[in-house]
């Protein structure tokens, strides 16, 4: 009978030993799938510091060559979202003084793209205006346009 007993709490704790094995186990992939899912997540919160840096230099730009806030047309920022980025992408229209061409803005913001590391292309629209892009593959940061001064008809 005491055999019995004994085979009995044996019996017990081997079962107990069991549920807490498989409990352990549950829980390291419950964890481990959890950090695989997180780690996996986008950082929305930490923008990609490119388009601040950039967007603070192209400003310094315009402000250097005499863009005031009445020039500014138009201006707003579009957020973007991927799986693995958070980006924020700027777009201005410009009126240029009489004095001013887009041409005259190319030179500084061909060495901002340069100390950014991003690319820049320039498109002549068919109204006139001029639009410059900032770019790097996939991303958008910055469009300005330049729209030419209205010439006044005489007669």
């Amino acid at each position: 009978m005491r055999f019995r007993q004994e085979n009995i709490v044996s019996h017990k704790v081997r079962k107990e030993s069991m549920c807490v094995k498989m409990y352990v186990i549950v829980l390291f992939f419950c964890g481990s799938g959890i950090g695989i899912w997180f780690s996996a997540q986008p950082v929305y919160n930490k923008k990609v510091y490119t388009n601040a840096a950039l967007n603070r230099k192209i400003e310094s730009v315009l402000i250097e060559n005499g863009i005031v806030k009445n020039d500014i047309l138009s201006q707003y920022i579009k957020e973007k979202n991927e799986r693995t980025a958070a980006w924020n992408e700027f777009y201005k229209i410009i009126k240029l003084k009489s004095s001013k061409t887009a041409r005259s803005f190319e030179k500084s913001f061909r060495s901002v793209a340069r100390s950014i590391k991003v690319g820049l292309s320039r498109t002549d629209n068919a109204d006139g205006s001029v639009t410059y892009k900032f770019y790097s593959p996939g991303k958008d940061y910055s469009n300005i346009t330049f729209m030419s001064p209205q010439k006044s008809s005489k007669g």
